[in-house]
């Protein structure tokens, strides 16, 4: 594989990831919990407990179906199987559903990484699978070379039993820092969003830069940039000052996990009839409505593999 079409591979990725910040959208919905006037709206709800984008996965079905799916999801809820989900297994259950797309993704990654079939991932494993497999790195531009010392000192920190390869859990904050508890990692995070968007390295992040590769015409604009413009000033830069400095570019590329906490909360508090802080079935089965809707699909992320 010649440096070159090494380098336009690299390329193609940073557009695609300038371009869509899929990467950094760790809310747990698009919805808003509480909408104008203080009315409660459920599709936020049934995004955090089906996972984002399968709020609706139940409403093609009729009470009494959605009612028997989520006695059968909620046996995945109670890890410990004793009949009540409290705070703890509703919060892991709602930050699981947070962070699906990654757990989902993971061991397809592996598999095509993965040279000898261990189920684990070296740094020469890595490297050979994302920039190429040669002897002699001094063949390589400075700039790719740089981002492959980077990457393995990340690799360095992401092995946290010190054995030389990453295993699932390892690997998969490996590719998302962001995701990871270790402070380290997610200072790397930043550092790797704002280098790949960065264009004057000056540290800040213009309207122009979070846009990527997009130049004003004398077209209309597209959907997406039309959006991403809005996200940028209204939602990302809490100063109005015009760019992203790195606090607010922290912001963006962490994880809200306080909405995590703050939402298993409130569907304890909202479905704890008898007040024990816990839930039951025959709760849960009442309020089911605040869970996964009124006819709240077969293919629902959670019950794929059983229904």
């Amino acid at each position: 594989m010649s440096v070159t079409f090494i380098n336009f591979f690299l390329f193609l990725k940073l557009i695609i990831h300038v371009h869509t910040h899929q990467d950094h959208d760790h809310g747990i919905s698009d919805a808003e919990h509480y909408q104008q006037g203080s009315e409660h709206n459920t599709d936020y709800d049934h995004d955090a407990f089906l996972g984002k984008g399968h709020g609706h996965d139940f409403d093609r079905y009729e009470p009494e179906e959605a009612k028997k799916r989520l006695r059968l999801m909620i046996g995945k809820v109670d890890t410990n199987q004793d009949g009540l989900v409290d705070f703890d297994e509703l919060h892991i259950w709602i930050d699981h559903q947070r962070t699906a797309f990654m757990w989902d993704n993971i061991d397809m990654v592996i598999s095509r990484d993965d040279e000898d079939k261990d189920t684990q991932i070296s740094w020469l494993e890595y490297k050979h699978s994302h920039y190429g497999n040669w002897d002699d790195d001094s063949v390589l531009d400075k700039k790719l070379r740089e981002k492959i010392e980077k990457a393995g000192k990340k690799f360095i920190l992401a092995d946290v039993n010190k054995n030389g390869r990453l295993d699932r859990d390892e690997y998969v904050y490996f590719r998302h820092p962001e995701e990871s508890r270790d402070e380290l990692m997610n200072e790397i995070a930043i550092d790797e969003v704002i280098e790949e968007m960065d264009k004057d390295d000056n540290q800040i992040i213009d309207l122009e830069e979070f846009l990527g590769q997009y130049e004003d015409d004398d077209g209309e604009a597209p959907d997406w940039v039309v959006e991403d413009r809005k996200h940028f000033k209204e939602s990302l830069d809490h100063d109005k000052s015009g760019v992203l400095e790195r606090k607010e570019m922290k912001e963006w590329i962490l994880p809200r996990r306080q909405d995590t906490i703050d939402e298993a909360n409130h569907l304890i508090t909202a479905a704890d009839d008898n007040e024990d802080k816990k839930l039951n079935m025959e709760e849960i089965i009442d309020h089911h409505e605040l869970f996964v809707g009124s006819t709240a699909t077969d293919h629902g992320r959670a019950l794929r593999s059983e229904l």
